[in-house]
């Protein structure tokens, strides 16, 4: 049918259509697909399903509906229950740039922005290390809150004295403690604020002059300042002097070991000085520093505010003298060794110096002043003094500028030294010369035209090992025939004794092999000696330890004994046999800062020590 005739057909009353002839595609396979799924549900009615494995299916059924229930009821409690900590705003407010030792307020503000309350509430407020809190002694704060209700915001204030460096930067840290609502665990938030120190109102300064000739004494001061608005309680100054730097005196009186002085309270706006007077050593040209720092005292700890640093510079004086001692300045010396100093003098300005007298002063019992040789100068025996000037060495009587000149004496270190008491140990020698005129020129009446000059020596100790062989012996029965006879066996005794004069020694080892033909017997005296004896190498040593001075001098000797035998054979017919080699001690001298060593010699089958011995007594035969 043709569409205009359709349309004529579709909007004329009670008109008529012919069958169709044939169905659509489309609702051929909705028809096709309705039949697949019929004839699949036929199939799964044909099956059918025991009692058993209903019942089964059932109860499967029903454990799925119970956990399901189950899970769902715990994701909605744990929705009602769960606690966000980060819903809780913590922070600190505060002056970024301070002034040491102003007062800052800090406001620390907390917020709950949770739907539970905060119960238990504490703030913990760590103040800035070296804060000085107000009416608190600990820099640890801990408060107590009340319970902050849900939506609820507060804050607190607390202020603090901060102290410090200029250019420190100041943390304060805080903690919130609380337990939300019913749920059993506490939660902490953290917050953390950061101040820079702008400026120190505390100064301090050193007036000190630029040189000085070593051996000089001077005066200088420090000036201390509180330029800011607010006092500062307990205050200390503390100064740390160079090496070589010999205190005598100050105003106002040092508080304690000539450095450390308590000035009390420091107003602001107050200022003061200390004088301190003292003499100093250093070669031409060195740089001593000097160091002031200036603080709080609180709870004995001191708080360092404020510090300064200064310097002299070390010039050669006017009349400059130096010396050494065998052509060294620092030497080991040995006892019964001899000196040679020689001293050298100089003008080193530009001006000529009148009347020059030189001074050498020796101290330390050591020196043995019988001894004392001298060339053009005269001594005092009651003050150990040498003096050179116009009488003895003209040309002191004038010296041209840059001039100089050179003098000279020897002198013997004592051997053995005196040691009357446990106290005479660590001995010393000193010479000091001076130099200096009576007359000074004019133009150099400004300084100090004076030089001096030191040196001071150590003493090594005196170790001593005897190695002493003996056939009839106290400590250990000997046997065999004497003189030793070929083939048969004689056993001999081994002495070693050490002797220690002036100074202590550690790690003291004494060390010897014994030759191939010696039989070790592994009898000692005393039995705890630590002696040990390697069979493969022959080598003995024995581990002494320390061995404290006058050893062998007030004290016993250190001695051990060991025995040792021989079985001459035809080789040896005629001769001597040795006994043990050379014999080693070594030991560490502390106090000079040097290991000693000494030796002794073998021991042969003579036995010069042992008086038993007679004439060829050593000798093998047969």
């Amino acid at each position: 049918m043709k569409l205009e005739e359709l349309k004529r057909k579709i909007y004329k009353p009670e008109a008529e259509f012919e069958e169709r002839m044939k169905r659509p595609e489309v609702f051929q396979q909705l028809k096709e697909k309705e039949k697949a799924v019929k004839e699949e549900w036929q199939e799964i009615e044909k099956k059918k399903l025991l009692p058993k494995q209903k019942r089964y299916l059932k109860i499967g059924l029903l454990l799925a509906g119970i956990i399901f229930l189950v899970i769902v009821g715990l994701l909605f409690w744990r929705g009602l229950v769960s606690f966000d900590k980060d819903k809780v705003d913590l922070e600190i407010k505060g002056p970024e740039r301070v002034i040491s030792g102003e007062e800052v307020e800090y406001i620390v503000k907390y917020k709950n922005n949770t739907r539970l309350d905060l119960k238990d509430v504490k703030l913990v407020f760590y103040y800035p290390e070296d804060s000085i809190v107000t009416d608190e002694a600990d820099l640890v704060q801990t408060i107590e809150l009340p319970n902050l209700a849900a939506g609820q915001d507060e804050q607190t204030e607390l202020k603090v004295r901060i102290i410090g460096l200029k250019g420190e930067i100041k943390k304060a840290r805080t903690e919130l403690n609380y337990q939300p609502g019913n749920i059993s665990s506490r939660f902490t938030n953290q917050a953390e604020f950061e101040s820079a120190i702008i400026s120190v109102p505390l100064a301090i300064d050193f007036d000190l002059p630029e040189r000085l000739v070593s051996g000089q004494s001077f005066d200088f001061s420090l000036r201390y300042s509180n330029q800011g608005d607010v006092a500062f309680d307990d205050i200390q100054v503390r100064i740390d002097y160079p090496f070589d730097f010999s205190f005598q005196s100050a105003e106002p009186h040092p508080l304690e070991k000539d450095k450390i002085w308590s000035l009390g309270n420091l107003m602001a706006g107050q200022e003061g000085k200390i004088f301190i007077r003292g003499s100093i050593q250093g070669e031409e040209e060195q740089v001593k520093s000097f160091k002031a720092q200036l603080g709080i005292l609180k709870n004995n700890n001191f708080i360092l505010h404020a510090e300064t640093v200064s310097a002299v510079r070390i010039s050669v004086s006017p009349l400059f003298v130096s010396q050494t001692a065998n052509g060294m300045v620092d030497y080991i010396v040995q006892t019964g060794q001899t000196l040679n100093y020689q001293i050298v003098y100089k003008n080193t300005t530009d001006v000529g110096i009148k009347n020059v007298v030189i001074t050498s002063k020796l101290e330390g019992q050591a020196f043995d002043l019988a001894t004392l040789e001298l060339d053009s100068a005269s001594f005092d025996g009651a003050s150990q003094t040498i003096t050179w000037n116009t009488s003895n060495l003209p040309a002191l009587a004038f010296l041209s500028p840059h001039q100089e000149g050179q003098v000279g004496f020897s002198i013997t270190i004592k051997d053995p030294l005196s040691i009357k008491h446990y106290t005479d140990k660590n001995f010393i020698v000193t010479n000091t010369v001076k130099i200096d005129s009576s007359e000074i020129p004019l133009s150099l009446g400004s300084i100090q035209i004076a030089g001096q000059s030191q040196l001071t020596f150590k003493i090594a100790s005196r170790l001593t090992i005897q190695a002493r062989g003996y056939y009839k012996d106290d400590l250990i029965a000997n046997s065999g025939p004497i003189p030793p006879k070929v083939g048969q066996t004689t056993t001999y005794t081994i002495k070693w004794r050490l002797i220690n004069t002036t100074n202590d020694l550690k790690g003291v080892i004494v060390e010897a092999f014994l030759p191939p033909h010696i039989q070790w017997l592994g009898r000692i005296s005393p039995a705890d000696a630590n002696l040990k004896y390697n069979s493969q190498t022959g080598k003995l040593i024995w581990q002494v330890g320390d061995l404290p001075s006058a050893t062998g001098v007030l004290l016993p000797v250190k001695q051990t004994a060991f025995q040792v035998a021989i079985t001459p054979s035809l080789a040896h017919l005629g001769g001597t046999v040795e006994l043990i080699g050379q014999s080693k001690v070594t030991g560490q001298d502390d106090f000079i800062g040097l290991q000693l060593i000494k030796t002794d010699g073998p021991i042969d089958t003579d036995l010069p020590d042992d008086p038993f011995m007679g004439h060829k007594g050593g000798i093998v035969v047969e």
